[in-house]
């Protein structure tokens, strides 16, 4: 039975704890500056990282695992439309049932301008392998999807979002797979094997009718405790 985005753990994914460290500097990052509105993250993965304080208003937990401001399913996302100034989710896409609703729901909560970083197994990777052969130590919990990053890259551009950011998370083979690195800092980056990759992507601004100023308040996500956001499916 395959877990919910809310039970992943680390340890139980294919090179989970080895990613997890470069993806958390990564974010940290990306978050040095104040961004301001609302930060979403709906996996538990996510919400086990150390971010930055202080960067958003407010970051609104998705889920059962931890502790969470919302509860709801991640297809049917329960925000106001163009309300979220970011949305960080870690290997969500390939744990979800549907990725493509997943990012459609994502991309309508997003204001315009606004950022999803992403982290994304690189299909057939070794440990994908060594868990599927069943060769690790312990076994590891397989993503239900093995899609390419071009595939990923489709959708992005279907839906409306501009790539402005790929990072390659590699496994140098000449120090025995040990040791994992972003590839823009590795040398010989090109006889490395792909593991993983964190993508930034920021939703476009349409272009069909008037642009909105920039300076023109956000929506809300949340006002109060829960008064924006939807409890109908959670009463169903």
């Amino acid at each position: 039975m395959t877990k919910k985005l809310s039970e992943l753990s680390w340890p139980e994914l294919p090179a989970g704890n080895r990613i997890r460290y470069i993806w958390q500097e990564w974010l940290q990052d990306h978050f040095e500056d104040y961004h301001g509105g609302y930060l979403l993250t709906l996996d538990s993965l996510t919400q086990c990282l150390s971010l930055p304080d202080k960067v958003f208003e407010c970051e609104i937990r998705l889920g059962k695992s931890l502790e969470h401001c919302v509860e709801a399913d991640p297809e049917q996302l329960p925000f106001m439309t163009d309300s979220l100034q970011s949305v960080a989710i870690s290997h969500a896409l390939e744990y979800t049932e549907n990725p493509s609703v997943l990012l459609r729901e994502i991309h309508r909560s997003l204001a315009p301008q606004g950022y999803l970083y992403a982290l994304i197994y690189a299909p057939d990777n070794p440990w994908y392998w060594q868990g599927k052969l069943r060769l690790a130590p312990k076994r590891r919990n397989l993503p239900i999807h093995r899609l390419t990053l071009s595939r990923y890259t489709d959708w992005f551009n279907l839906l409306g979002f501009k790539v402005l950011e790929v990072e390659t998370i590699g496994c140098p083979w000449w120090r025995g797979f040990k040791n994992f690195q972003r590839k823009s800092e590795m040398n010989k980056a090109w006889l490395s094997a792909p593991i993983a990759y964190m993508v930034k992507v920021q939703k476009k601004v349409s272009t069909m009718t008037p642009i909105r100023p920039l300076e023109e308040k956000m929506s809300v996500a949340m006002a109060g405790n829960l008064a924006n956001i939807s409890t109908k499916q959670l009463e169903e």
